[in-house]
């Protein structure tokens, strides 16, 4: 009994972990603890220094209202819906973006006002804006059937850094549906055409196909602000101003960027 006495008091730091191990259990675990919730103490500071909070972006609001309108959940875009340049090659936002901000805006190549005046009014609110190198703007047609080809050209009217893209329909589809973008195609009355001559024929045909692309579209005509991250920001709506949408989008970039 002596000896056994002996060996248990004797022994060393490891085999008195083993005797009385639920003692040295309890210590480890609280250490363990208190480095789980220091980790977790420290992600949550990040996040309220790094991630603008509920009140910044209500503050923010204010500020750019009416120009802009923020989102408090951003959606995200990444990923998602390959486009297509004028060569019919699927292309991603984050190639054309690279990390910056930008501003889609969905319209046609052939719409007769509506679309060049937006253009060109985003152009001169870029001329306007102090952040204007840390924003992209791209046109997205929402006819493809007849822009895709021409993209580059139309958007390069407007401003030489514009990037003209498109979608499949389906894609198109979806990627409207998603961000709140409407368009619908409105049919061109169509007169018949009764002669049926043969030295007609050839005219009939050129005449109907050239009526058949003579159609108009009803679309969205806002700014859609995209975050670095591809994230749905904010949304500017008619009527666009130039010299507040400058202001509003510099704030907005200087505050979230």
């Amino acid at each position: 009994m002596k000896n056994f006495i002996e060996n248990d008091h004797a022994c060393d730091d490891q085999q008195f972990e083993t005797c009385t191990g639920k003692g040295r259990c309890v210590q480890i675990k609280k250490t363990r603890n208190s480095i789980i919730w220091l980790g977790a103490a420290i992600v949550v500071l990040a996040y309220f220094l790094l991630i603008p909070g509920a009140n910044q972006i209500k503050e923010l609001s204010k500020q750019v209202n009416p120009a802009a309108s923020l989102y408090s959940n951003p959606k995200s875009l990444q990923g998602k819906f390959p486009l297509i340049n004028d060569s019919q090659n699927t292309i991603m936002l984050s190639d054309v973006v690279k990390d910056k901000w930008s501003i889609l805006y969905f319209g046609y190549a052939s719409c007769p006002d509506v679309c060049p005046t937006d253009l060109a009014t985003l152009n001169q609110t870029l001329s306007m804006m102090d952040h204007a190198d840390k924003l992209q703007v791209i046109f997205v047609s929402v006819d493809p059937k007849r822009d895709v080809g021409n993209l580059d050209v139309f958007t390069k009217r407007f401003n030489a850094n514009f990037i003209g893209l498109s979608a499949e329909d389906e894609i198109l589809t979806r990627m409207t549906k998603a961000l709140g973008v409407y368009h619908k195609v409105e049919k061109t009355k169509q007169r018949s055409l009764t002669d049926d001559h043969s030295q007609h024929k050839d005219m009939k045909m050129s005449m109907k196909m050239k009526m058949n692309n003579n159609y108009l579209i009803n679309h969205t005509a806002s700014y859609l602000l995209l975050n670095p991250n591809l994230e749905l920001t904010g949304l500017l709506t008619n009527p666009h101003r130039a010299p507040k949408m400058a202001k509003a989008l510099d704030l907005i970039i200087e505050t979230l960027d």
